[in-house]
């Protein structure tokens, strides 16, 4: 395994879905968080994570707008939409769209999976097309 853990940055503008999400992921991933979509992207500025999760129904910002900023910013990064709808207009900017209730197994390995991506990508510069 890496040496270094996969960072994450989650978005959640609910504080218990939030706490106890990040505290689930911790076990396998360095995890930042943030309430809502305008500090999402500024930790994703300053952190730069290899996953961003975000919810999609965000105050100030929808977490499909992020997920698109995000991709401008650094197309890299993987994003996971979590949402309660089944059609989410701006979903093509997120790598995987997450159904809620979420499921902290398949979330994990979601992130996992998709962290890999990235770093492997990252790795890659010069051969990305």
């Amino acid at each position: 395994m890496d040496a270094e853990r996969i960072k994450v940055l989650l978005v959640e503008d609910d504080g218990d879905s939030r706490e106890l999400l990040a505290e689930l992921l911790e076990a396998e991933f360095d995890v930042s968080t943030a309430p809502d979509g305008l500090a999402g992207l500024k930790a994703f500025e300053s952190e730069h994570p290899d996953v961003v999760i975000t919810d999609e129904s965000l105050p100030g910002m929808l977490g499909t707008e992020l997920a698109a900023k995000v991709k401008e910013r650094n197309p890299r990064t993987r994003v996971i939409l979590v949402s309660g709808y089944t059609q989410v207009q701006g979903a093509e900017h997120c790598d995987v769209v997450l159904r809620k209730p979420i499921d902290v197994d398949r979330l994990s390995a979601t992130v996992g999976r998709l962290g890999g991506e990235a770093r492997q990508w990252a790795g890659g510069d010069t051969a990305h097309p």
